[in-house]
């Protein structure tokens, strides 16, 4: 073997030792990685990695580990070997040029070598290009351009040579025979080829595994293939990546899964999975309390045992209805009596505050009885990781990102790829969000996944993007609500109506009642007369902050040493639960709401819930009586939903109750200020809601919803004369920014993958959203809104310094108390001071800002802003309001 082959190194030790590890054998070791990581998924996964180069898997399967394994051939050039000591014996000019990407160099060296073997132009130039991606960012032309004409970098042709001698080299161990017909990859295998590169040199590049080797070690390179193998499996079983067996491998009925018989939506699910040719999209439409989790859990084990799915991700618009999903989750795993370890991961920034998730991360949660064990592996909680894992219940931003031009997108896209994702509640999100889930949602189908869409209720516009996504229509005429839809690519939408649990069927009264604090107030007290749960749910933190203080002070509620509310001097209960809380401090209130409020709470006495929209999904809350700000009708119905939720022997109210506060009266409130209702939801959905809504006297619910959601998003509302003017000013505004913002949701991601678009390696790369210190305009964003940043409220005794930096428990603590904070002057403010030096080397808190507060709570450069233990982070309006 040519000596300069075995000389060139591709990493060396820390601290300046003279320990290095040869590049051919480091190249090895990111094959064997990629071997032992297929090797574990199911067949499905290497039969599309194989379709990736148009053949068989035992054809593909030596291409596969030889272009991955020259994921690093660039490191055999001068501008890398001259970082650190050139052991050659090449030519090199006199000063070579270290400051470039030897992953690019990869690109250039292998493309040129695939043609030689055969390949087609193309299919060479984007596999090189999508091995040459694995530090996370494409190399544009004019970067390729100029690279390979800087000889200084790249050498002249003796490492041209040695580049040649190392892909000769990989042919010798893997020998691969046919030669690819296929002319290109598509934009799902390029996703999946540089996903699944970066992946294994994650893994192959930790010494921690894959210790270095010897100059003796080159002499058998096959030999040590073999041996790395062996170390790859461990890498594995150490970082919790088990091979990827269906939970379940022989069919099974919804009853025997769950212990109890199928409701008429389960019974649904289950039929229409049982006759799939392959993946599908299944969007469920049904209210709430019917079951939907349960049939995606079902549906989730049958499309993996078919299909051959190797997991599943449950994406849920909030960190609060992550937290709940979270918990269900593992409790259905734990459930299947599996006989291997699973791993489960929650993805979202309070991930360090949920104690379900800390435990499990920390200790693992082991059945003797069922031999298996449900963990969270720590390798994945990193944030570009934690997609890779096999189970994970997140927020939809981070299912997301994939598709957008963050770094390492594609690792994360190839974490989704022939998955089971659920997307829950649905209807949360707006035209920018939305827009971005229908791109997603044809990602996913392009790499194999199956999709489930669960929703209360959903506008028609929604069903029809979706089948425009797949390429079909929706029926002329649609199956009576609720409904199951199937979306198959290619092929027309199907529909099937099932029937609502008559024991849930519910006609609540509706009553309408003037829009101000007090007369929701005394609306709750004298419905609640005689005790009961009661749940007045407003559209802003300060109507519910203004909503708390003016019940009367009374003696503090607290849980594990926190305020949580107050009982006054009649024996009320008074909670208050929003999201500017720190975080800690909201975890607590969320637990007792649901502890409290849920199926199987203490119900005596008069008990009163306050909160925002973090009450509004997901949350098994049952409440005897409730107000509610008007809000869009779907909105409305979904909060409606939590009355009288779930089957009781009596309640202290004689009816079930909605008060709906600004639908009194003969023409509706002003959205703007006070109430700021239309810097939340869009005016002209509020006014045909309240047109609607002002026509009836009570709902039955489910069997109005469908109709209710069409009636006012179809613009089918009989308009008022004398309101006309105002909606259609409304409507001009909120049509246009509609557009603006699918316009932005288009403009924001990747490309498409069955197209062109995605094939872009000029375009920009965005920073994820809670880089530090980056400018707004440079992030990538799963949702539009006011800037949100986080901050940490800190008083005196905290003994705060900037030039501190706090080590991980103290870090841990400060973090617990965590705010976002998303009001405009505030968080310039505080992005002007800036993260403290001390901060930027804490990886928990290198994002975060400091709220230096005064022992009265008050923050010292605004004495406006303060943090409050019974109202939390509180805004003090200013004089004039």
């Amino acid at each position: 073997m040519n000596k300069a082959l075995v000389y060139v190194w591709a990493k060396t030790g820390k601290n300046g030792d003279a320990r290095w590890h040869p590049l051919i054998l480091h190249m090895l070791d990111v094959a064997a990685t990629v071997d032992a990581i297929l090797a574990r998924e199911p067949k499905s996964t290497r039969k599309r990695m194989a379709a990736c180069l148009g053949m068989e898997w035992e054809d593909a399967r030596p291409w596969l580990l030889l272009v991955a394994a020259c994921h690093d051939l660039g490191k055999a050039c001068p501008g890398f070997q001259c970082k650190w000591l050139d052991m050659t014996g090449l030519r090199t000019t006199p000063s070579p040029n270290t400051e470039i990407n030897h992953a690019f160099v990869s690109q250039i060296a292998l493309t040129e070598m695939l043609q030689e073997k055969g390949w087609s132009d193309e299919l060479a130039d984007l596999v090189a290009d999508a091995v040459g991606c694995h530090h996370g960012s494409r190399a544009s032309p004019s970067t390729i351009d100029h690279l390979m004409g800087d000889r200084r970098a790249i050498g002249k042709d003796d490492w041209a040579q040695v580049r040649r001698g190392l892909v000769e080299a990989m042919m010798e161990v893997f020998k691969p025979i046919k030669i690819p017909t296929k002319q290109a990859l598509t934009g799902p295998d390029f996703m999946l080829l540089s996903g699944l590169t970066s992946f294994a040199d994650w893994i192959g590049s930790n010494e921690d595994w894959f210790s270095f080797g010897t100059l003796q070690d080159c002499d058998d390179l096959k030999g040590w293939f073999q041996k790395r193998r062996v170390r790859a499996e461990q890498a594995l079983d150490a970082i919790g990546w088990e091979p990827r067996t269906p939970l379940s491998l022989a069919p099974k009925s919804f009853e025997q899964v769950f212990k109890f018989p199928p409701r008429p939506l389960q019974q649904a699910v289950a039929d229409v999975v049982a006759d799939l040719k392959g993946s599908a999209i299944l969007l469920v439409e049904a209210p709430m309390g019917e079951g939907k989790t349960e049939a995606a859990y079902f549906a989730h084990l049958e499309l993996q045992r078919r299909f051959g799915h190797r997991g599943l991700y449950v994406a849920l618009p909030t960190k609060a209805t992550g937290n709940a999903m979270f918990k269900r989750t593992l409790k259905f795993l734990r459930d299947q009596g599996t006989d291997r370890k699973l791993d489960l991961q929650l993805l979202h920034g309070g991930a360090l505050l949920n104690d379900t998730f800390q435990n499990l991360r920390l200790s693992g949660i082991h059945d003797s009885n069922m031999g298996g064990e449900v963990r969270a592996g720590e390798w994945f909680t990193n944030k570009k990781r934690a997609l890779l894992s096999e189970y994970g219940v997140g927020t939809v931003d981070q299912a997301l990102l994939p598709i957008l031009p963050v770094r390492h997108n594609f690792v994360r896209m190839w974490g989704l790829a022939n998955r089971v994702v659920v997307f829950d509640e649905i209807h949360a999100y707006d035209a920018y969000t939305g827009t971005l889930l229908v791109h997603l949602l044809r990602w996913l189908l392009a790499l194999g996944s199956s999709v489930i869409l669960l929703s209360a209720t959903l506008p028609p516009s929604i069903r029809e993007a979706l089948a425009k996504a797949v390429g079909g229509k929706v029926p002329e005429q649609e199956k009576a609500y609720p409904r199951l839809s199937v979306f198959c690519p290619g092929e027309e939408v199907t529909q099937k109506h099932f029937e609502a649990d008559p024991a849930r069927r519910l006609t609540l009264k509706l009553q309408g009642i003037s829009a101000d604090l007090p007369s929701i107030r005394s609306a709750l007290e004298e419905h609640l007369a005689n005790g009961g749960m009661g749940l007045a749910l407003v559209n802003t933190v300060q109507r519910g902050q203004d909503l708390y203080r003016l019940f009367h002070e009374g003696e503090p509620l607290e849980r594990e040493g926190q305020r949580i509310g107050k009982r006054l001097a009649d024996g009320t209960e008074v909670y208050l639960f929003h999201a500017r809380f720190p975080a800690e401090r909201r975890q607590k209130r969320e637990d007792h709401a649901l502890e409290t409020f849920g199926e199987s709470g203490n119900r005596a006495g008069r008990k009163i819930l306050i909160a925002t929209q973090v009450a509004e999904q997901s949350l098994d809350l049952d409440f005897d009586l409730i107000a509610t700000d008007l809000a869009p009708i779907d909105l409305v119905l979904q909060r409606a939903g939590r009355l009288w939720r779930h089957a009781r022997k009596s309640r202290p109210v004689s009816e079930p109750i909605l008060l709906v506060a600004g639908l009194v009266g003969d023409k509706p409130p002003s959205f703007g200020k006070p109430l700021w209702w239309g810097a939340v939801y869009r005016e002209d959905i509020l006014l045909r809601t309240w047109i609607l809504l002002q026509t009836k006297q009570s709902l039955t619910l489910p069997d109005e919803i469908d109709t209710l959601v069409q009636t006012v998003y179809e613009e089918k509302v009989d308009v008022p004369e004398f309101l006309r003017e105002r909606l259609e000013k409304s409507l001009v505004a909120e049509d246009g920014e509609v557009i603006a913002h699918r316009g932005q949701a288009n403009q924001a991601i990747i490309g498409f993958p069955d197209d062109a678009s995605w094939n872009d390696p000029a375009r920009f790369v965005l920073y994820d959203e809670d880089e530090p210190g980056v400018h707004r305009t440079l992030m990538a964003k799963t949702r539009l809104g006011e800037d949100s940043i986080v901050a940490i409220p800190l008083l005196p005794d905290d003994a705060f310094s900037s030039e501190a930096t706090p080590d991980f428990d103290q870090a841990k603590r400060w973090y617990l108390q965590a705010v976002s904070i998303s009001r405009k002057g505030v968080a310039k403010k505080l992005q002007a001071i800036g993260v403290p030096e001390g901060w930027k080397k804490s990886p928990l808190m290198r994002n975060c800002f400091p709220l230096i507060l005064d022992a009265q709570g008050r923050w010292t450069e605004d004495a406006k802003v303060r943090l409050d233990d019974d109202l939390g982070l509180v805004y003090e309006p200013k004089e004039a309001e």
